[in-house]
């Protein structure tokens, strides 16, 4: 089974599960920008939640069906059509050959999410498959889709549900505006009494610098103490850095594995999803929460989606 690429749009890639204990070599994570969204979408086709998708930024994107198959779409993009008649997005599509498909662009968020019932080709290494762009690794020969592509498809033997939706309480809300929890990062002490306020009251936005390396944060100028005397030290996808600019800037997916920023915040596990759906010009107002009540809110986001999507983490 294979689906052809006709128009990638501004940047699709496969992702799916992180990279995971090769941090020590340098390798970021890698995979989905938006896990839950992710995991949505291949619940609705009967995958598993971390099967290689179709991650689509921003752009509408077309592609062509040369095999039977059912297909969903997750995320942000405004409409999905199935040969110029309009679709649900998180439904179940069945598709047969010859079909052509169109995601809308985002008007609101960045990705989406297209699945198909089966296992998608993708390059394998350092036991996962996502594409990480920086290194020209996994995925689809470790670059972004380009026109003409085929995307190799292996069906599971598995019975499928032929048709699903997501509930209406577990679809993500899409939206130019975030409230996203943080706990303090290692270096949050660097900054004064005053600039802690300013942070978590004030409005950042996310500035033109961003892509699944991370993302700038304009809007409000910080100035931590001893800035830049810090030796590099680990960071995360979803570690805030703090540069001498005094804009703060937050990592995504495919950010470095070490920094020499102050790291002031840390988004929390069950909000990371969040960072792939950021935009240029969205708007953050980060909350403080403690390590504890960062696990707690964790667990609670888990125990309402497993229900649905059975055994499933987000990262």
């Amino acid at each position: 089974m294979t689906l052809m690429v006709v128009k990638p749009g501004l940047q699709t890639t496969l992702q799916g599960l992180p990279f995971s204990g090769y941090r020590h070599l340098g390798m970021p994570a890698a995979g989905a920008a938006d896990c839950l969204s992710l995991a949505l979408a291949n619940r609705l086709v009967s995958n598993i939640p971390t099967a290689i998708a179709l991650e689509i930024t921003l752009d509408d994107a077309k592609f062509k069906v040369e095999h039977a198959c059912t297909i969903a779409l997750t995320g942000a993009a405004s409409f999905i059509h199935l040969n110029g008649e309009e679709k649900s997005l998180h439904s179940s599509i069945p598709t047969k050959a010859g079909d052509e498909i169109h995601v809308g662009a985002a008007h609101r968020g960045c990705r989406s999410y297209l699945t198909l019932a089966g296992d998608i080709d993708a390059q394998s290494i350092l036991d996962g498959q996502s594409t990480y762009l920086g290194a020209a690794l996994g995925g689809f020969r470790g670059r972004a889709l380009a026109p003409g592509d085929i995307v190799k498809l292996t069906p599971t033997a598995s019975k499928r549900e032929t048709y699903l939706q997501t509930p209406d309480n577990l679809r993500p809300v899409i939206a130019d505006r975030y409230l996203i929890r943080v706990t303090a990062g290692p270096e949050f002490s660097a900054l004064s009494a005053d600039q802690r306020q300013l942070f978590f009251e004030g409005k950042h936005e996310v500035g033109q610098r961003s892509n699944r390396m991370g993302l700038n944060l304009s809007g409000i100028k910080l100035a931590p103490q001893n800035s830049t005397q810090m030796q590099s030290a680990p960071v995360f996808p979803g570690t805030i850095q703090c540069p001498p600019d005094g804009e703060s800037f937050l990592l995504g997916p495919d950010g470095q594995t070490t920094g020499g920023y102050p790291r002031i915040a840390q988004v929390i596990r069950a909000d990371r999803h969040l960072i792939g759906q950021l935009r240029p010009h969205a708007k953050i107002q980060f909350a403080k929460v403690t390590n504890q009540k960062a696990t707690e809110i964790y667990r609670q986001k888990l125990s309402l989606l497993t229900p649905w999507l059975g055994t499933v983490s987000l990262w």
